[in-house]
């Protein structure tokens, strides 16, 4: 399966989850709903995804594997070149925290990026 965009995945929120009482968002999807409304042309040039809770989540695991199906994740596209630090599975590069993605999407597609 060819991956055309860098594709990024994100919980829907609000979500509830059966092991809990009450409703939620995920605090690091959170993080970066507010760095696409802050740079909104990230969202013209990369794939997102808003997924329900549970798992299994099969549209990240057909990318990167069952055991990388936590959100969030930015799956790298096929022509993009990963950044260091970035981690490999299934024959692909995948970033999956909020500050190392906003900074490779900041650094690719321009925009602001996170606060040292």
């Amino acid at each position: 399966m060819s991956l055309k965009r860098d594709t990024l995945f994100i919980i829907r929120a609000p979500f509830e989850d059966p092991a809990l009482e009450g409703t939620w968002f995920c605090n690091s999807c959170a993080t970066m709903e507010g760095a696409l409304l802050a740079n909104p042309q990230w969202a013209r040039s990369i794939d997102v995804h808003r997924l329900p809770y549970p798992r299994p989540r099969h549209d990240i695991i057909a990318l990167i594997g069952e055991e990388h199906q936590s959100m969030p994740v930015l799956v790298l596209a096929d022509s993009s070149k990963p950044p260091e630090g970035a981690k490999q599975a299934e024959g692909r590069y995948f970033l999956d925290e909020p500050k190392a993605m906003t900074r490779y999407l900041a650094a690719s597609y321009g925009g602001a990026g996170p606060h040292p």
